[in-house]
């Protein structure tokens, strides 16, 4: 009697884990999914190893390869600011650069911010290209947000009735992650900070 007990026992538990797991693989699993990999995974310092603040040649020794920029003297537009587009991993990435003065006759670009809309790019907690508006809200609820919509077109008159921004921030200045979404799905995402100059 013991011993069919056991087997009931044992059958009920095999059947509850079956159930379960296939609830988990199927309609009733959630929407926003953890990201499953360090290499893209996207924070407030940056995207897998690339991050905010390192210099351009940090930036090379992790890439193994020279990355030359266009505007590094200032020479072609008059900026101390310039951009590449790169190879990370299976991620095409933008990077914005500024030039960093160590004193007044040195100085190396240093890595401002970066873009990326490569699916594989993920926050902690799953918030990535296709996302909500609501996912942000809810997966960044201790942080400020600052949801605003798009201009639509380069006259800044008009706001954009698909096109949307949201920055999430852990403070008013400082590091922050920016999603872009049209027709309430994020499209492109970007990491970067933020100083207000006008105080």
């Amino acid at each position: 009697m013991k011993k069919i007990f056991f087997i009931l026992c044992g059958s009920l538990l095999l059947f509850a884990a079956c159930k379960n797991k296939t609830k988990q693989n199927g309609n009733d699993a959630p929407a926003v999914t953890s990201a499953q990999n360090n290499d893209y995974l996207v924070s407030m310092d940056g995207i897998g190893a690339l991050t905010t603040e390192m210099s351009q040649q940090e930036l090379e020794q992790l890439l193994n390869r020279k990355l030359p920029l266009t505007n590094p003297t200032d020479t072609v537009s008059g900026s101390w600011e310039d951009t590449a587009t790169i190879r990370y991993k299976d991620a095409a990435i933008k990077l914005d650069f500024v030039r960093t003065y160590i004193k007044d006759d040195s100085f190396y670009m240093r890595v401002t911010g970066m873009q990326t809309s490569h699916p594989a790019c993920k926050t902690k907690n799953g918030i990535g290209i296709g996302s909500t508006k609501q996912q942000i809200i809810d997966g960044f609820e201790n942080y400020l947000l600052i949801m605003t919509p798009d201009y639509a077109d380069t006259t800044y008159t008009t706001r954009s009735t698909s096109m949307y921004s949201i920055k999430v921030r852990e403070d008013w200045e400082g590091k922050e992650m920016i999603f872009y979404l049209k027709d309430n799905k994020v499209y492109l995402l970007e990491v970067t900070s933020f100083h207000d100059d006008s105080e």
